[in-house]
């Protein structure tokens, strides 16, 4: 089901695709503030992965009203990587979008937020993404107090260098899917993958094909409502699919994904090498970052500070006790001494 309207003959040179499911309340709040940006040239896609809730009403007022917008509702619910890959296409079937960025419907944008990024997009030629500080919002809309998370690899012209960095940080890679993309390196990236945490996937194989820039200012301001995980991934990435290897953990899905991907469709042997590495090296970090968060990682980690604590105590009160020994065992020679002297002296043996 879509609704169409016109755009210029020659096309906008930015695709946004906005991802929908039941968050009507906060629908119009968000679309006001993609609808302000101080650069116009843009195609607003909104893709509604069969909300039950007001969200095609309103969006359907919307589109009414603004020519940029392009509404496509799924009958059925998809999930949230058929849903971006949706978002994406739909967005992106006008050769002239040469930028991408995804959108949400519960978010906000400050006015400047995409003008500031084609800018960015536009002075450095070898970026294939751009993305602000990000702003943390609680369900009502109040700031939450937590910092943005600084990561870019502007100037790294080194291939590896790059991917090292991606592969090495805690990259905040559910914030840098939202910023503004390169179409054509979305696309030849893979889009989002059918695998867990799809969006780290995503931004690990933008290094492979250029830099990132992290511009320092607040312009989006997202909003959480609960903690992320893996679990609770498992059922809304898919939506009753089954892509093979799903109850794998994370970073060996990944693992899979980029050595089929690079590794067995590499053309000559020096290239399957190099593309064999960076897999290796890339899954074995991720391994042990996953592994740093799991509940079983941090009960052994608790345990581990518990017996060193324990093993410091024990240390300490057995110097205290040797000291203490010492002392005494000093005192009562020097005691001894002293009786043997006076006995001998008044016995007249001196």
């Amino acid at each position: 089901m879509e609704q169409n309207h016109g755009v210029a003959a020659t096309g906008p040179r930015v695709a946004i695709g906005a991802t929908l499911f039941n968050r009507a309340h906060y629908l119009r709040e968000a679309l006001d503030s993609l609808l302000a940006q101080t650069y116009h040239n843009f195609r607003l896609v909104l893709v509604d992965d069969a909300s039950s809730d007001g969200t095609e009403m309103i969006v359907r007022e919307y589109a009414t009203r603004d020519p940029r917008i392009r509404y496509v509702r799924h009958s059925g619910r998809q999930g949230m990587v058929a849903n971006w890959r949706r978002a994406f296409e739909e967005a992106t079937v006008d050769a002239s979008a040469r930028y991408f960025a995804w959108a949400s419907d519960h978010d906000r944008w400050d006015p400047r937020w995409l003008e500031t990024l084609v800018k960015a997009m536009e002075a450095d030629p070898n970026l294939v993404l751009a993305y602000p500080f990000t702003r943390r919002l609680d369900a009502d809309g109040r700031f939450l107090d937590k910092p943005p998370r600084l990561f870019e690899t502007q100037g790294l012209t080194s291939l590896d260098e790059r991917w090292l960095h991606v592969a090495r940080e805690h990259v905040a890679s559910g914030d840098m899917v939202y910023g503004l993309m390169r179409a054509e390196a979305v696309r030849d990236a893979g889009i989002f993958r059918d695998v867990m945490c799809p969006d780290r996937l995503l931004v690990a194989e933008l290094a492979l094909r250029g830099q990132f820039r992290q511009v320092p200012e607040e312009l989006w301001f997202r909003r959480q409502f609960e903690e992320a995980s893996v679990a609770r991934q498992r059922t809304s990435l898919f939506a009753g699919r089954v892509p093979s290897g799903r109850w794998l953990p994370p970073w060996l899905q990944h693992g899979r994904m980029l050595w089929t991907v690079y590794v067995t469709r590499a053309t000559d042997t020096a290239q399957r090498r190099a593309a064999a590495r960076r897999v290796l090296q890339y899954s074995a970090l991720y391994a042990l970052k996953h592994q740093q968060k799991t509940t079983t990682y941090r009960q052994f980690g608790a345990i581990l500070r518990g017996l060193t604590w324990t093993r410091k105590r024990i240390k300490h009160y057995v110097l205290l006790a040797v000291f203490h020994t010492l002392v005494s065992t000093r005192r009562a020679y020097h005691r001894a001494v002293y009786e043997v002297a006076i006995f001998t002296r008044r016995m007249g043996l001196r």
